[in-house]
């Protein structure tokens, strides 16, 4: 079974598992008395926060949501709160598809919807219930207040649980769909902004102790929390700056050789269009087409008579120039928000037989999200002018992947290729003259 149906599964499973919980503990639900006005003020300030999330990387993103949902754990017994966020959260993941759909004019993938609105919700409801729970054993509630060190323990390790409950499914989900550690995940996620999540959760506190006097402080607890979103905010977007930085450095690689300009751009835009056929995630095209931005950022340790020479490699020439791979990987790693990247600038220049570099890794071996990029990769570079050698026509490109399918490439990634790039007419990268 591939990671990327592991990772369904598993989402599936949890969605599945929540529906199931919620509908055998109906009964519950009824017996308990509904504030109304209370529900109501809370799911308005939730889907207020919800429509504003931030992302942390390619894959996760984060919410204010946060005080609202565990202010909602402390209003309401157990079984309501649970329901509501994880129906909240359930709504918002639908929402967030509808204009998605809109935006692009595109064919909706109701499985892959389907998917997330279920796991979305079905996480949410765990991690309010486990909360819910671990408050009620602890005898805490909003409306009997904090009368004891043990309560404010009780309190403060139900924000961990729920937090935790959280954030940890998400990243397992991802962790099975990329065959990586869930654990380095989970902390390479959160590091960036757990002080923000633990002011979140102070607010929601507070904001839920207020509201036994004053219904209606949940509503205004949004303005602290717009606050904490600034900060967020301000964090994220010195990160992705960061990111940003890196891929203009790759732009500069490629401008190095005047052969391979705007490569990378291209081969992230092949890659993108292989992944979708291919039916990757949103969140798997997404990796890809960074991976494929920077995949030839170890080139910049290269030396220029090695990189630039305008004739073919001797061989230890090509030794040094097979280094590129393993030391764009130990460039990128440094930083975290490359952390799912890094298999695959490591493997770009894998073969599927195993007689490619810089480990010869079969590429069978390799999670097929690996194995595109060598596809993409190896296009843009038959298709682009040397200094030694012209640019083969488009047509000749694809030939040359249906022949080295099976033994260079991975076939099911070449068909994808063939089926949406066979037909494209593009002109080939200008042949640049040399004194």
């Amino acid at each position: 079974m591939s990671p990327r149906r592991r990772s369904e599964l598993f989402r599936l499973a949890v969605g599945l598992t929540a529906i199931g919980t919620l509908a055998a503990n109906a009964g519950r639900l009824a017996i308990e008395p509904a504030d109304w006005w209370l529900i109501v003020s809370i799911a308005a300030t939730a889907i207020l926060a919800l429509e504003f999330p931030l992302h942390i990387n390619i894959s996760a993103k984060v919410s204010v949501a946060s005080a609202v949902f565990f202010a909602a754990v402390l209003l309401l017994p157990a079984w309501q709160a649970a329901a509501l966020v994880g129906g909240l959260q359930a709504v918002d993941i639908g929402l967030a598809a509808i204009r998605k759909v809109r935006t692009t004019r595109e064919r909706p993938p109701l499985r892959a919807i389907g998917i997330n609105i279920v796991f979305n919700g079905g996480q949410a409801y765990f991690a309010a219930l486990a909360a819910g729970a671990m408050l009620s054993l602890g005898g805490v509630s909003a409306r009997s207040g904090l009368s004891s060190a043990e309560h404010a323990l009780v309190l403060v390790a139900a924000a961990v649980v729920m937090y935790a409950t959280n954030v940890f499914m998400v990243a397992l989900a991802v962790a099975l769909a990329t065959a990586r550690n869930p654990l380095a995940l989970f902390f390479d996620t959160q590091r960036l902004v757990y002080v923000q999540f633990a002011s979140l959760y102070l607010v929601g506190a507070l904001a839920a102790f207020g509201a036994v006097r004053w219904p209606w402080i949940p509503v205004f607890s949004i303005i602290p929390g717009v606050l904490l979103y600034h900060s967020l905010k301000q964090r994220i977007e010195l990160r992705q700056d960061g990111m940003r930085a890196m891929e203009r450095m790759a732009d500069e690689v490629d401008r190095r050789d005047p052969y391979t300009f705007q490569h990378s751009q291209r081969v992230a835009i092949y890659a993108h269009a292989i992944a979708r056929k291919l039916g990757f995630t949103a969140a798997e095209i997404d990796i890809v087409e960074l991976a494929a931005k920077v995949h030839d950022i170890g080139k910049i340790r290269i030396p220029d008579s090695v990189l630039l020479k305008p004739a073919k490699l001797t061989a230890q020439e090509r030794r040094v120039m097979e280094t590129h791979p393993r030391l764009g990987f130990d460039i990128l790693k440094q930083f975290s928000e490359y952390a799912k990247v890094l298999d695959l600038v490591l493997a770009h220049h894998e073969r599927y037989d195993g007689l490619g570099y810089p480990n010869g890794t079969v590429g069978k071996r390799l999670l097929l999200i690996a194995q595109v990029i060598p596809v993409a990769d190896s296009l843009d570079a038959m298709t682009s002018a040397r200094a030694y050698r012209g640019a083969r026509s488009w047509d000749s490109a694809m030939d040359e992947l249906r022949r080295g399918a099976g033994t260079q490439w991975n076939p099911n990634v070449v068909e994808a290729a063939l089926a949406v790039l066979g037909q494209e007419v593009r002109t080939p990268a200008p042949v640049v003259a040399t004194a």
